[in-house]
Protein backbone atom coordinates (compact mmCIF):
# COMPACT_ATOMS: atom_id res chain seq x y z
CA UNK A 1 0.00 0.00 0.00
CA UNK A 2 2.81 2.40 0.93
CA UNK A 3 4.55 1.63 -2.36
CA UNK A 4 1.35 2.41 -4.33
CA UNK A 5 0.92 5.75 -2.53
CA UNK A 6 4.52 6.65 -3.34
CA UNK A 7 4.01 5.87 -7.00
CA UNK A 8 0.77 7.88 -7.01
CA UNK A 9 2.41 10.98 -5.50
CA UNK A 10 5.35 10.72 -7.89
CA UNK A 11 2.86 10.58 -10.76
CA UNK A 12 0.97 13.64 -9.49
CA UNK A 13 4.22 15.53 -8.97
CA UNK A 14 5.32 14.67 -12.51
CA UNK A 15 2.01 15.99 -13.86
CA UNK A 16 2.49 19.27 -12.01
CA UNK A 17 6.01 19.59 -13.41
CA UNK A 18 4.76 18.83 -16.93
CA UNK A 19 1.94 21.36 -16.59
CA UNK A 20 4.34 24.01 -15.33
CA UNK A 21 6.79 23.43 -18.17
CA UNK A 22 3.94 23.57 -20.71
CA UNK A 23 2.61 26.84 -19.32
CA UNK A 24 6.13 28.33 -19.23
CA UNK A 25 7.14 27.40 -22.76
CA UNK A 26 3.73 27.41 -24.50
CA UNK A 27 1.55 29.90 -22.56
CA UNK A 28 -0.34 31.10 -25.64
CA UNK A 29 -1.27 27.55 -26.62
CA UNK A 30 -2.54 26.83 -23.11
CA UNK A 31 -4.63 30.01 -23.08
CA UNK A 32 -6.08 29.23 -26.50
CA UNK A 33 -7.04 25.68 -25.55
CA UNK A 34 -8.71 26.84 -22.33
CA UNK A 35 -10.72 29.43 -24.24
CA UNK A 36 -11.87 26.80 -26.73
CA UNK A 37 -12.96 24.53 -23.89
CA UNK A 38 -14.95 27.54 -22.71
CA UNK A 39 -16.95 27.56 -25.94
CA UNK A 40 -18.03 23.97 -25.32
CA UNK A 41 -18.87 24.70 -21.69
CA UNK A 42 -21.01 27.64 -22.88
CA UNK A 43 -23.12 25.21 -24.92
CA UNK A 44 -21.63 25.76 -28.37
CA UNK A 45 -21.32 22.80 -30.73
CA UNK A 46 -18.23 22.28 -32.82
CA UNK A 47 -18.67 21.65 -36.55
CA UNK A 48 -16.34 21.08 -39.50
CA UNK A 49 -16.95 21.83 -43.17
CA UNK A 50 -14.77 21.72 -46.28
CA UNK A 51 -13.30 24.85 -47.82
CA UNK A 52 -10.96 25.27 -50.78
CA UNK A 53 -7.82 25.05 -48.58
CA UNK A 54 -9.04 22.25 -46.31
CA UNK A 55 -11.26 21.83 -43.27
CA UNK A 56 -12.88 24.85 -41.61
CA UNK A 57 -13.68 24.53 -37.90
CA UNK A 58 -16.39 26.61 -36.22
CA UNK A 59 -18.76 26.66 -33.27
CA UNK A 60 -22.48 27.43 -33.33
CA UNK A 61 -25.21 27.94 -30.77
CA UNK A 62 -28.30 29.94 -29.82
CA UNK A 63 -31.39 30.94 -31.77
CA UNK A 64 -32.53 34.18 -33.37
CA UNK A 65 -30.93 36.52 -35.92
CA UNK A 66 -27.49 35.29 -36.99
CA UNK A 67 -24.35 37.03 -35.72
CA UNK A 68 -20.90 35.88 -36.86
CA UNK A 69 -17.86 36.72 -34.73
CA UNK A 70 -14.63 37.05 -36.73
CA UNK A 71 -11.28 37.14 -34.94
CA UNK A 72 -8.13 38.94 -36.05
CA UNK A 73 -4.83 37.64 -37.42
CA UNK A 74 -2.94 35.26 -35.07
CA UNK A 75 -6.13 34.77 -33.04
CA UNK A 76 -8.78 32.03 -32.96
CA UNK A 77 -12.44 31.41 -32.15
CA UNK A 78 -11.90 30.93 -28.42
CA UNK A 79 -11.10 34.60 -27.93
CA UNK A 80 -14.83 35.30 -28.37
CA UNK A 81 -16.01 32.81 -25.73
CA UNK A 82 -17.44 35.27 -23.20
CA UNK A 83 -19.02 37.50 -25.86
CA UNK A 84 -20.53 34.51 -27.68
CA UNK A 85 -21.90 33.14 -24.42
CA UNK A 86 -23.67 36.44 -23.67
CA UNK A 87 -25.10 36.84 -27.20
CA UNK A 88 -26.37 33.26 -27.35
CA UNK A 89 -29.48 34.13 -25.33
CA UNK A 90 -30.87 36.34 -28.13
CA UNK A 91 -28.95 35.41 -31.28
CA UNK A 92 -27.79 32.48 -33.33
CA UNK A 93 -24.02 32.83 -33.03
CA UNK A 94 -21.36 31.43 -35.35
CA UNK A 95 -17.73 31.55 -34.23
CA UNK A 96 -15.19 30.26 -36.79
CA UNK A 97 -11.51 29.58 -36.71
CA UNK A 98 -10.79 31.50 -39.89
CA UNK A 99 -8.64 29.63 -42.46
CA UNK A 100 -5.04 29.21 -41.33
CA UNK A 101 -5.94 29.97 -37.70
CA UNK A 102 -6.80 27.78 -34.73
CA UNK A 103 -7.67 24.33 -36.07
CA UNK A 104 -8.76 25.45 -39.54
CA UNK A 105 -6.62 24.51 -42.50
CA UNK A 106 -4.24 25.28 -44.11
CA UNK A 107 -2.12 24.94 -40.99
CA UNK A 108 1.13 25.40 -42.91
CA UNK A 109 2.38 27.01 -46.10
CA UNK A 110 0.86 29.86 -48.01
CA UNK A 111 -2.12 31.82 -46.70
CA UNK A 112 -3.89 34.79 -48.26
CA UNK A 113 -6.76 37.13 -47.44
CA UNK A 114 -8.53 35.46 -50.36
CA UNK A 115 -8.31 32.13 -48.51
CA UNK A 116 -9.78 33.72 -45.38
CA UNK A 117 -12.61 35.36 -47.33
CA UNK A 118 -13.40 32.11 -49.15
CA UNK A 119 -13.60 30.32 -45.80
CA UNK A 120 -16.17 32.84 -44.55
CA UNK A 121 -18.15 32.48 -47.78
CA UNK A 122 -18.15 28.71 -47.42
CA UNK A 123 -19.31 28.94 -43.79
CA UNK A 124 -22.23 31.23 -44.61
CA UNK A 125 -23.21 29.12 -47.61
CA UNK A 126 -23.48 26.15 -45.27
CA UNK A 127 -25.21 27.90 -42.36
CA UNK A 128 -27.45 30.59 -43.87
CA UNK A 129 -30.68 30.15 -45.75
CA UNK A 130 -32.68 33.21 -46.80
CA UNK A 131 -31.85 35.38 -43.79
CA UNK A 132 -29.31 38.17 -43.68
CA UNK A 133 -26.39 38.18 -41.25
CA UNK A 134 -24.51 40.57 -38.98
CA UNK A 135 -20.72 40.28 -39.17
CA UNK A 136 -18.65 41.40 -36.17
CA UNK A 137 -14.96 41.57 -37.05
CA UNK A 138 -11.89 42.44 -35.00
CA UNK A 139 -8.79 43.68 -36.84
CA UNK A 140 -8.31 41.39 -39.86
CA UNK A 141 -11.80 40.01 -39.20
CA UNK A 142 -13.18 43.49 -39.91
CA UNK A 143 -11.33 43.60 -43.24
CA UNK A 144 -12.83 40.24 -44.23
CA UNK A 145 -16.29 41.35 -43.07
CA UNK A 146 -16.16 44.41 -45.33
CA UNK A 147 -14.89 42.35 -48.26
CA UNK A 148 -17.81 39.97 -47.79
CA UNK A 149 -20.24 42.91 -47.56
CA UNK A 150 -18.94 44.24 -50.88
CA UNK A 151 -19.13 40.87 -52.59
CA UNK A 152 -22.51 39.80 -51.11
CA UNK A 153 -24.48 42.96 -50.26
CA UNK A 154 -27.77 41.06 -50.34
CA UNK A 155 -26.65 38.77 -47.50
CA UNK A 156 -25.61 41.47 -45.01
CA UNK A 157 -27.81 43.39 -42.58
CA UNK A 158 -25.06 45.03 -40.52
CA UNK A 159 -21.27 45.10 -40.13
CA UNK A 160 -19.60 45.83 -36.79
CA UNK A 161 -15.92 46.78 -36.99
CA UNK A 162 -13.99 46.29 -33.76
CA UNK A 163 -10.72 48.11 -34.43
CA UNK A 164 -10.99 46.60 -37.89
CA UNK A 165 -8.58 47.00 -40.80
CA UNK A 166 -10.30 48.82 -43.67
CA UNK A 167 -7.88 51.15 -45.47
CA UNK A 168 -4.15 51.83 -45.61
CA UNK A 169 -2.46 52.93 -42.38
CA UNK A 170 -0.35 56.09 -42.55
CA UNK A 171 2.67 56.87 -40.38
CA UNK A 172 2.05 54.00 -37.95
CA UNK A 173 5.20 52.31 -36.64
CA UNK A 174 4.20 49.12 -34.80
CA UNK A 175 6.19 45.92 -35.32
CA UNK A 176 3.71 43.04 -35.50
CA UNK A 177 6.30 40.28 -35.99
CA UNK A 178 8.76 40.81 -33.13
CA UNK A 179 12.23 39.30 -33.37
CA UNK A 180 13.19 39.80 -29.73
CA UNK A 181 11.68 40.35 -26.29
CA UNK A 182 11.97 44.15 -26.44
CA UNK A 183 10.05 44.30 -29.72
CA UNK A 184 7.40 41.95 -28.32
CA UNK A 185 7.01 44.22 -25.28
CA UNK A 186 6.63 47.32 -27.47
CA UNK A 187 4.10 45.52 -29.67
CA UNK A 188 1.91 44.50 -26.75
CA UNK A 189 2.10 47.97 -25.21
CA UNK A 190 0.97 49.42 -28.56
CA UNK A 191 -1.96 47.00 -28.74
CA UNK A 192 -3.25 47.39 -25.18
CA UNK A 193 -4.58 50.25 -23.10
CA UNK A 194 -2.78 51.99 -20.22
CA UNK A 195 -4.63 49.97 -17.58
CA UNK A 196 -3.73 46.55 -19.03
CA UNK A 197 -1.30 44.41 -16.98
CA UNK A 198 2.23 43.99 -18.31
CA UNK A 199 2.84 40.71 -20.08
CA UNK A 200 5.31 38.36 -18.34
CA UNK A 201 8.58 37.58 -20.10
CA UNK A 202 7.68 33.96 -20.85
CA UNK A 203 4.63 35.14 -22.82
CA UNK A 204 6.73 37.69 -24.72
CA UNK A 205 9.31 35.01 -25.52
CA UNK A 206 6.59 32.73 -26.87
CA UNK A 207 5.32 35.55 -29.08
CA UNK A 208 8.81 35.89 -30.54
CA UNK A 209 9.16 32.14 -31.15
CA UNK A 210 5.80 31.95 -32.91
CA UNK A 211 6.18 35.07 -35.04
CA UNK A 212 8.11 33.65 -38.06
CA UNK A 213 5.54 30.93 -38.80
CA UNK A 214 2.43 32.70 -37.49
CA UNK A 215 -0.67 33.22 -39.65
CA UNK A 216 0.19 36.92 -39.79
CA UNK A 217 3.64 36.14 -41.22
CA UNK A 218 2.08 33.81 -43.78
CA UNK A 219 -0.45 36.48 -44.76
CA UNK A 220 2.29 39.10 -45.07
CA UNK A 221 4.28 36.88 -47.42
CA UNK A 222 1.26 36.38 -49.68
CA UNK A 223 0.34 40.08 -49.88
CA UNK A 224 -3.20 41.43 -50.39
CA UNK A 225 -3.30 42.18 -54.10
CA UNK A 226 -6.89 42.40 -55.31
CA UNK A 227 -8.34 42.73 -51.79
CA UNK A 228 -7.56 46.34 -50.95
CA UNK A 229 -10.46 48.46 -49.71
CA UNK A 230 -8.69 51.72 -50.51
CA UNK A 231 -11.14 53.99 -52.34
CA UNK A 232 -13.93 51.40 -52.10
CA UNK A 233 -15.56 52.03 -48.74
CA UNK A 234 -18.20 54.22 -50.37
CA UNK A 235 -19.42 51.04 -52.12
CA UNK A 236 -20.38 49.36 -48.83
CA UNK A 237 -24.17 49.51 -48.78
CA UNK A 238 -24.66 47.84 -45.40
CA UNK A 239 -24.77 50.01 -42.27
CA UNK A 240 -21.52 49.86 -40.29
CA UNK A 241 -20.90 50.37 -36.58
CA UNK A 242 -17.31 51.01 -35.51
CA UNK A 243 -16.52 50.04 -31.89
CA UNK A 244 -13.05 51.41 -31.25
CA UNK A 245 -10.52 51.06 -28.46
CA UNK A 246 -9.27 54.60 -27.93
CA UNK A 247 -5.72 53.57 -26.90
CA UNK A 248 -4.99 51.39 -29.95
CA UNK A 249 -1.68 52.52 -31.47
CA UNK A 250 -1.86 50.11 -34.42
CA UNK A 251 -5.15 51.54 -35.71
CA UNK A 252 -5.62 54.75 -33.70
CA UNK A 253 -8.81 56.70 -33.29
CA UNK A 254 -7.88 59.10 -36.13
CA UNK A 255 -7.78 56.05 -38.42
CA UNK A 256 -11.27 55.01 -37.27
CA UNK A 257 -12.60 58.49 -38.05
CA UNK A 258 -11.12 58.34 -41.57
CA UNK A 259 -12.84 54.98 -42.11
CA UNK A 260 -16.19 56.23 -40.77
CA UNK A 261 -16.03 59.32 -42.97
CA UNK A 262 -15.71 57.17 -46.10
CA UNK A 263 -18.62 54.84 -45.30
CA UNK A 264 -22.12 55.80 -46.50
CA UNK A 265 -23.86 54.75 -43.25
CA UNK A 266 -21.74 54.49 -40.12
CA UNK A 267 -21.56 55.23 -36.40
CA UNK A 268 -18.30 55.33 -34.43
CA UNK A 269 -18.46 54.49 -30.73
CA UNK A 270 -15.30 54.93 -28.66
CA UNK A 271 -14.13 52.66 -25.82
CA UNK A 272 -11.95 54.80 -23.52
CA UNK A 273 -8.52 53.57 -22.35
CA UNK A 274 -8.83 50.36 -24.35
CA UNK A 275 -6.55 48.83 -26.96
CA UNK A 276 -6.78 46.88 -30.20
CA UNK A 277 -8.91 43.95 -28.95
CA UNK A 278 -11.65 45.41 -26.73
CA UNK A 279 -13.65 42.19 -26.57
CA UNK A 280 -10.80 40.77 -24.48
CA UNK A 281 -9.39 43.79 -22.69
CA UNK A 282 -12.60 45.75 -21.96
CA UNK A 283 -15.13 42.97 -22.23
CA UNK A 284 -18.06 44.40 -20.26
CA UNK A 285 -17.94 47.82 -21.94
CA UNK A 286 -17.48 46.25 -25.36
CA UNK A 287 -20.38 43.84 -24.83
CA UNK A 288 -22.73 46.62 -23.74
CA UNK A 289 -21.89 48.66 -26.85
CA UNK A 290 -22.19 45.61 -29.10
CA UNK A 291 -25.61 44.65 -27.73
CA UNK A 292 -26.73 48.26 -28.08
CA UNK A 293 -25.44 48.36 -31.67
CA UNK A 294 -27.13 45.09 -32.64
CA UNK A 295 -30.41 46.51 -31.39
CA UNK A 296 -29.99 50.02 -32.84
CA UNK A 297 -28.46 49.64 -36.32
CA UNK A 298 -27.13 52.89 -37.89
CA UNK A 299 -29.51 54.46 -40.40
CA UNK A 300 -27.84 57.78 -41.23
CA UNK A 301 -24.51 59.27 -42.23
CA UNK A 302 -21.35 58.74 -40.25
CA UNK A 303 -21.15 60.29 -36.79
CA UNK A 304 -19.12 59.81 -33.63
CA UNK A 305 -20.41 58.95 -30.17
CA UNK A 306 -18.28 59.15 -27.00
Amino acid sequence: MKHKLTVFFIFIFALFILAGVTVWFYPLNVFEQLSRIGLRMAGFEKAIISASRGCLVYWHGGTGPTVVLLHGANDQAGSWTQIAKALKAKYRVLVPDLPGHGSSEPLNGTLSIGDVLEGLERLLEAELHAEKVTLVGNSMGGWVALLYALRHPDRISHVVLENGVAIRREGIQVTMMPSNRAEARMMMEALTGPDAPRFPIFVLDHLVRRAPTSPLARLAHSGSEGFSLEGRLHEVSAPVTLLWGEADQLLPLAYAKRVADQLPVATLKVIPRCGHVPHRECRAFFLSLLEESLYDVPKGSAHVLP
